[in-house]
């Protein structure tokens, strides 16, 4: 009887022991990816984070598949957050279970930065096309640009040519004109807008993954050049001497965008 008991007590200790084999096995099969968040300049825009994982991937942007077994198909948050005051400079991938690094960065371009880039490439296509019409360039202003700007920023409060204060550089006899367009989000909750339909101005990223700042204004100037007649009448009218945009771009890629022309002296 005693031999029999000592055989099942080595049984059961060879059975805890592989069980425990296989435990510390399924431990050893976790992932971890630490994304570290910082500015095209090299400083940290938010903490780090790591993610766990022992059988799925990590998603970029996240997406609208995810299942969840209590709240069934829902959006699925990506590593790449949005940080107030930048967005993603460059676009990354999703890497499945197999594929993940034990670290990576996310590299994100502070907006104003992003702003004045792409308003240089804008006015830039504005005034070769006014070239091939046989106009002058607009000059540049310094006191009109930080007027265009600060009306940027005020399309958010009120997307109108009429501002927040109730006056209009559209005014007769003002002396000015304005024109303005929308930029869609580009950063959804379900993923990203990987699609630029031709119908307006949008952000917009290169083949390589890095965002344009010449692609992202060509949308924009296309957009003023052919959406209406008034419009293009306005970007290649004879009387303005000046003219200056201004882009204000959200943690999301949307935007806004306000351009001024002044009568010259």
């Amino acid at each position: 009887m005693k031999s029999i008991c000592k055989v099942l007590t080595s049984l059961g200790l060879a059975l805890g022991f592989l069980c425990a084999s296989a435990s510390v096995a399924n431990a050893q099969t976790i992932k971890a990816m630490t994304v570290n968040y910082v500015s095209t300049t090299g400083q940290q825009v938010r903490a780090p984070l790591t993610y766990h994982r022992s059988v799925n991937g990590v998603s970029a942007f996240g997406s609208g598949l995810a299942y969840s077994a209590t709240g069934g198909y829902t959006s699925s948050k990506g590593y790449v957050k949005k940080v107030k005051g930048y967005v993603p400079y460059q676009l990354q991938k999703d890497y499945a279970y197999a594929q993940m690094p034990a670290s990576l960065t996310v590299k994100y371009i502070k907006e104003s930065t992003l702003a004045r880039r792409v308003e240089k490439q804008y006015l830039k296509q504005i005034n070769a096309y006014r070239a091939t019409q046989g106009l002058k360039s607009f000059k540049h202003n310094k006191s009109l640009k930080s007027k265009a700007i600060v009306r940027s920023k005020e399309l958010w409060q009120k997307t109108s040519h009429v501002r927040p204060n109730g006056q209009s550089y559209n005014a007769n006899l003002s002396g000015y004109a304005e024109v303005m367009a929308v930029l869609p989000a580009y950063f959804l909750s379900t993923g990203i807008a990987t699609t630029n339909t031709g119908l307006g101005a949008m952000l917009v990223y290169n083949s390589n993954g890095l965002v344009s700042y010449k692609k992202t204004a060509k949308t924009a100037s296309n957009e003023l050049l052919t959406c209406d007649q008034e419009h293009r009448d306005t970007e290649l009218n004879k009387w303005a001497t000046y003219s200056e945009p201004a882009f204000s771009f959200h943690a999301d890629g949307s935007g806004m965008m306000a351009q001024l022309f002044e009568l010259g002296k």
